[in-house]
């Protein structure tokens, strides 16, 4: 493990400045896109809504406070009720009313209302702390691709540096007789192959960085260092923690139990409802009768709807409401197991891969030391010369990309464990609200209206 921690220290990259003397760390760029991306936004305000729109159920909970009020004319034609100079006279009618009501009994209704919702906004709490996440990750992956061109950028120069140098060695080769002229065809040819290999570079390596503005929010400045994160124990222990910790199980959990109050708070419909309600209407001429009238009145209302058709339908699509909602934290287990896996495999693959070619790469460059020197021994040809240059190369090129393979795995099993965010010094709390508002609903449905919500500014 000590061999393993070794390796992966020695596994960065550092390059220098371009641009701008100031350093962009790895771990800047990632706060800054999680804390400004637009998407990363767009999440937290669909957040607040829930939130915001759970707040509006507090009313459920107060009385309603009703004025209502009428004014015109009524002519009435009732010759038992009304005096004869009343009866079928126009006259100007005038009402004021005031009534307050209060829910006393809604078979908990309201108290679903309030679980569903609640598990809505953690539901949206989850989301938002997933996208941080996968926000997180994508501007690691950015920040890593922009590093490993540079490097590559630099590998591809010193190939154009040392095709150039062969060149310059053959043509004195050349001059003095020692070679054929052909060969000097056959280095220029080569030359030109490693320009162009060059250009295609520095085109990757300007798409990396418009890539990394479009994440990160802004362009790359200054030099650029990756250092590998902790590396994953094993796959056990990956697979566990991600089965623990994974935003999009608990979103799956939090829709199971939104689900299954929107179903409770549905079949609420089934019981009575119970109000207290009190009021004062204030009559001028009402119904045809000459003068002032004063109505006061309190009680208890009761309303139960006895029978409605289609309420089989309604229990079959709630119960596959919860049914879809299961299958879903189901599918998302699963999805998680072969996350976890697929990491480790990545991890454990760029591990053994980048070891390699690292070693690999010292006996090429070995290679190279000595056909150079048995070329101007003339006990190798150019071709041979240019054909183990061309193997170094290539190793060289792929062994940058398997060591920023194997640095962006370790990232990417933190992310696998919704780890990624913490790591970089952005813990939940400073992300999104407590996921609790469902806890919190459970001991008491008015128990989550104490919670301040700052607006979207």
């Amino acid at each position: 493990m000590k061999k393993l921690n070794r390796f992966l220290c020695a596994c960065f990259l550092a390059l220098p400045a371009a641009g701008s003397a100031s350093a962009e760390t790895l771990r800047d760029a990632v706060r800054f896109a999680v804390t400004t991306n637009p998407s990363v936004r767009a999440t937290e305000a669909e957040m607040k809504t829930a939130a915001f729109e759970l707040m509006q159920l507090r009313g459920e909970y107060l009385p309603t406070l009703t004025l209502s009020g009428e004014t015109g004319y009524q002519r009435v034609d009732d010759e038992n009720s009304l005096s004869e100079a009343d009866n079928r006279e126009t006259k100007p009618r005038h009402q004021l009313g005031v009534r307050a009501e209060i829910v006393l009994f809604d078979g908990y209704r309201r108290s679903n209302l309030v679980y569903a919702n609640a598990a809505r906004v953690d539901g949206s709490i989850f989301r938002l702390l997933d996208a941080s996440e996968t926000m997180a990750l994508n501007a690691t992956e950015a920040y890593i691709d922009v590093a490993r061109h540079r490097k590559l950028l630099e590998v591809a120069r010193r190939n154009v540096s040392k095709h150039e140098e062969i060149g310059r060695q053959v043509t004195g080769l050349v001059e003095g007789g020692r070679l054929p002229f052909s060969d000097q065809l056959t280095i220029e040819d080569r030359i030109r192959s490693a320009r162009l290999a060059q250009l295609e570079v520095e085109r990757a390596l300007r798409d990396a960085g418009a890539r990394y503005e479009r994440v990160v929010g802004r362009q790359p400045s200054g030099s650029m260092q990756v250092s590998a994160a902790p590396a994953p124990q094993s796959l056990e222990v990956l697979t566990q923690n991600a089965l623990n910790n994974s935003y999009r199980l608990l979103f799956a959990r939090s829709q199971i139990d939104q689900t299954k109050s929107e179903t409770e708070a549905v079949l609420a419909d089934r019981y009575p409802r119970f109000t207290l309600g009190a009021g004062v209407v204030r009559d001028i001429n009402r119904n045809g009768v000459r003068g002032n009238r004063t109505d006061e009145n309190i009680g208890i209302g009761m309303r139960w709807t006895i029978y409605q058709g289609g309420r089989k339908a309604e229990r079959n699509a709630l119960a596959a409401m919860n049914s879809r909602a299961i299958a879903a934290q189901e599918v998302a287990v699963r999805e998680i197991r072969e996350l976890a896996a697929r990491t480790w495999n990545t991890y454990v693959t760029d591990r053994q891969r980048a070891s390699q070619l690292s070693d690999q790469l010292r006996i090429n460059r070995s290679i190279v030391e000595v056909y150079g020197d048995e070329f101007e021994a003339a006990k190798r040809t150019l071709l041979d010369l240019l054909e183990v240059e061309r193997a170094r190369f290539t190793v060289e090129f792929e062994s940058v990309g398997a060591q920023s393979g194997l640095v962006f795995s370790t990232y990417r099993a933190l992310a696998a464990q919704s780890q990624l965010a913490s790591f970089f010094g952005l813990p939940r709390s400073e992300l999104a609200l407590e996921p609790a508002f469902r806890d919190r609903a459970r001991v008491s449905p008015e128990n989550v209206f104490n919670v301040n919500i700052e607006p979207l500014k």
